[in-house]
């Protein structure tokens, strides 16, 4: 085996050591111990992050940045950990399109084609052509469509087929099945690499003493934005990161509580410009003082509202 498939091998091993330990700590029955440890987990990933962020500004000023670049994004690994960054440099679109160039060989081969038309609000458009009685069922194809797409852009949203009849349930879950069969003997393929997410617990809304209060509408809350609401004896701040929402009371908690609504805000992190103090608003703890929290506020999505208890 060369030094490469053993290095590729080993970094999913570690990815998937980490998001077991960060599901063990998410468990951890102490829940000081539990924050402090998700809390440092979280700020080992932003450093990371900021890292490699430097070093591909640092890129930027090479002649041959674009090979480069091209070499790095190559390799599955380095490719999932800048994805998780938001620090890709290749563009979603130009990724679709590589990804459907790449499988239109194989399609025509089969009596069928597929075209990109656009990519728009994180979802790829499509133009499907069958031709001839031995092409395979539209659910099959947007089965192999699925699988190149998500391999080469798992940012992407979803993608829609024009001029496609669906198929009925059956014929889906036929298809699924005959996928699961035939997958087990791919073992030449590279393994997805699956992330580490840490999600803060959310309150048992069952449980929750205090009157729900609808605040923003939830689907055209764009992701990595913060809002405040302020209406009557209403000041709360509501933020969307990596699809999560999150509520919290509008106010710095260092002295003077002053409000964050002119605060300075780089997903995840919310920096206060009275103080100078950053919020991590994944979990609400200060980078500079740990012991400063922003008072959370239990959430709730119903009827494509996001609901906070007051």
């Amino acid at each position: 085996m060369s030094e490469a498939k053993v290095q590729e091998r080993d970094a999913e091993e570690m990815v998937e050591r980490l998001n077991a330990l960060v599901e063990q700590l998410e468990g951890h029955p102490d829940a000081d111990a539990r924050e402090k440890a998700l809390d440092l987990v979280q700020i080992i990933l932003e450093l990371h992050g900021e890292v490699l962020r430097r070093i591909l500004s640092t890129l930027d000023t090479l002649p041959d940045k674009d090979q480069v670049l091209t070499r790095i994004t190559g390799d599955e690994v380095i490719r999932a950990i800048l994805l998780i960054h938001g620090l890709l440099p290749v563009e979603l679109h130009t990724r679709v399109a590589s990804a459907i160039k790449e499988l239109r060989t194989h399609l025509i081969s089969q009596g069928c084609d597929v075209e990109l038309l656009d990519v728009n609000d994180g979802r790829a458009r499509l133009r499907m052509i069958r031709s001839g009685k031995s092409a395979p069922p539209v659910a099959a194809l947007k089965m192999e469509i699925e699988k190149a797409l998500s391999e080469a852009a798992p940012d992407l949203l979803g993608f829609d087929i024009e001029g496609v009849t669906e198929q009925t349930k059956a014929t889906v879950k036929a298809a699924a099945l005959l996928e699961a069969m035939i997958a087990p003997a791919r073992n030449s393929e590279p393994k997805q690499i699956k992330l580490v997410q840490i999600k803060r617990p959310r309150h048992d809304t069952k449980t929750v003493n205090g009157t729900w209060i609808p605040v923003v509408r939830a689907l055209n809350f764009e992701d990595n934005h913060f809002t405040v609401i302020t209406f009557a004896e209403i000041n709360v701040l509501v933020c969307k990161i990596g699809g999560e929402f999150y509520a919290y009371r509008n106010a710095c908690v260092a002295e003077g509580k002053r409000p964050l609504d002119d605060a300075l805000f780089d997903s995840p992190m919310l920096t206060c410009t009275c103080h100078g103090y950053s919020y991590n608003l994944r979990r609400g703890a200060c980078v500079e003082r740990p012991e400063l929290h922003l008072e959370p506020l239990a959430l709730k999505i119903e009827d494509d509202k996001v609901k906070v208890a007051l």
